[in-house]
């Protein structure tokens, strides 16, 4: 082979590899901006195509958000389904401690913090200021998400307590 042929399926491979990581790139952005949107055969694509589904958003906000966050800020509870049947981590934090259930309550998304609460997710969690779903309602003035975050609290709803305690196993 000539050094020039040599050099030129070099090329082609890098390039190749390139898009590869591009496509993967794709796929990232299409999962996170499927879950804005709701749209939940999307999401399964660009899944199946190499979205990671517990990868952070920051092309918005330094804080990020999952794709399930997005969800249930913009209230899609058929995507938080979705990406829950897929693996999405249910307590998964954003950088700031934000679940998803932080996210809907802040959002005031009724139909996703009911999702969420049915699903196990911890109406007990704090982030990391320290802050309560609940108070992230209350503070938002999202009363509705604050009711059902108070009936999910006196139900037992998401963890018990010794699940919560300091060292125990995440389930």
């Amino acid at each position: 082979m000539r050094p020039s042929s040599a050099l030129s399926c070099i090329s082609l491979a890098s390039a190749l590899a390139g898009v590869s990581s591009v496509a993967a790139q794709d796929a990232q952005s299409r999962l996170w901006d499927a879950a804005i949107a709701g749209d939940t055969l999307t999401i399964r694509q660009a899944v199946a195509d190499g979205a990671r589904i517990d990868s952070l958003d920051t092309r918005a906000n330094p804080n990020g958000r999952l794709a399930l966050n997005w969800a249930a800020w913009y209230d899609h509870p058929d995507a938080i389904r979705v990406l829950l049947a897929l693996g999405a981590p249910l307590e998964a934090e954003n950088r700031t401690g934000f679940t998803a259930l932080h996210h809907a309550a802040e959002s005031g998304s009724v139909a996703a913090a009911r999702v969420l609460i049915a699903a196990g997710a911890d109406p007990l969690d704090r982030n990391k200021a320290g802050r309560l779903p609940l108070e992230t309602a209350i503070a938002r003035g999202n009363d509705d998400v604050a009711s059902l975050l108070e009936d999910a609290d006196r139900a037992g709803e998401g963890r018990s307590a010794e699940e919560r305690a300091p060292g125990a196993a995440p389930r």
